[in-house]
């Protein structure tokens, strides 16, 4: 996979920028995920969160075999596009992030979780630290699907940059990991301390058309970074 990093550095750019990733004429499908720990910890600091909490006490009782501290897929929740900004705000706004942290820390503890090591938006994308508390992913159309006249831009991208072509291959984007040290560490005083790099497999040149859509579209202040432009 490719990464690009975008110059994101606020949870209100953050949100942004993950809002103008399903808001293009490329977009086919979004799948943002919540792990219960974060359910867990906000509960207490917002009552949006405690319906979540409950439904998630409906799922272990019914499966009493649930092992919390897993890699089951049940162990994360479908997250909407508001519920996101509502969870960063949590974390990263400095009002504040010292109560959400606090209370995230103390649920990952109780439940016998590791506290990753790396530095905040530095983790090794290929072995990301378990639990991925936030999972960002979106798919683009294939190339196959699109259209010469709507979508003509990345054709003509593709065509002039000679990229290798899986024509009916779907382009999955994922975004940065978010362990708790991304959560609990990444934004001191509200600004994250690194631009967060987001992740495809599609084509190059296609991707690289499409994202600078994107960052248009969230209005950050600078093109995205990949690298061919490092």
């Amino acid at each position: 996979m490719f990464g690009w990093s975008f110059a994101a550095r606020t949870h209100a750019e953050v949100v942004r920028l993950c809002g103008a990733m399903q808001r293009h004429r490329y977009w086919q499908q979004t799948d943002h995920r919540l792990h219960w720990t974060v359910d867990a910890a906000l509960a207490s600091l917002d009552p949006h969160f405690r319906p979540h909490v409950q439904r998630f006490k409906s799922l272990r009782n019914q499966h009493p075999d649930l092992d919390v501290r897993s890699r089951d897929e049940r162990l994360w929740r479908p997250l909407a596009l508001a519920e996101l900004d509502r969870v960063l705000g949590h974390f990263w706004l400095p009002n504040k992030q010292a109560a959400a942290t606090t209370a995230l820390l103390n649920i990952l503890t109780r439940a016998g979780f590791a506290l990753p090591q790396h530095p905040p938006l530095a983790g090794p994308a290929d072995d990301p630290p378990h639990p991925e508390l936030l999972l960002l992913d979106w798919v683009f159309l294939a190339v196959d699907q699109l259209d010469s006249e709507r979508h003509a831009g990345a054709l003509r991208a593709m065509e002039d940059s000679g990229d290798e072509v899986d024509a009916s291959a779907p382009v999955y984007i994922e975004g940065p990991t978010v362990s708790a040290v991304e959560l609990t560490a990444a934004a001191p005083a509200g600004q994250l301390v690194a631009d967060p790099i987001f992740w495809a497999d599609g084509p190059y040149s296609y991707v690289n058309y499409v994202f600078r859509g994107v960052r248009r579209g969230a209005k950050l202040a600078a093109a995205p970074l990949g690298y061919h432009d490092i």
